[in-house]
């Protein structure tokens, strides 16, 4: 009987350490080298801060119609118009697209024409310059506009 629970104690043994070898071997990464690129996102002098406030210093809410405030925010103080555009590798916005309005749109207009006349720094990936895209709120206060 002895014999036996000592057989059965060596097998568990064996078993649990042939189980670590193999959790050990797991572990075991082949030597190599995997590059990460090195991406720097296209900025605004500034930062982002600086960009919105050059868009909202430049907003000209004459160049606006009241008719075209949606109904969604005519009870509200705030327009929120969002817009995709991509900075080009001169460091351009281009490539304008509205989001939740129409390209007619008057508020959608005088947003492209202040981001359009921004200059940013191209993003890069790994020194090469690269066309990046944004998607960015821009909020306008339209209370003391549409009364």
């Amino acid at each position: 009987m002895r014999k036996s629970i000592c057989l059965i104690i060596f097998i568990c043994l064996c078993k649990l350490g042939y189980s670590q070898v193999t959790d050990v071997q797991k572990l075991i990464v082949q030597d190599s080298i995997i590059p990460i690129p090195v991406i720097v996102d296209a900025s605004y002098k500034g930062g982002i801060n600086n960009f919105y406030n050059y868009v909202s210093t430049n907003f000209n809410y004459n160049n606006l119609k009241k008719t075209d405030v949606t109904d969604e925010f005519k009870n509200r103080d705030i327009m929120t118009i969002y817009v995709e555009f991509s900075i080009n590798e001169e460091g351009r916005p281009v490539d304008f697209k509205p989001v939740n309005t129409t390209a007619e749109n008057t508020f959608y207009k005088e947003t492209i024409r202040v981001i359009g006349s921004t200059k940013w720094k191209p993003a890069t990936k790994d020194g090469i310059v690269f066309k990046q895209e944004f998607r960015i709120p821009i909020q306008a206060y339209i209370r003391d506009f549409i009364e």
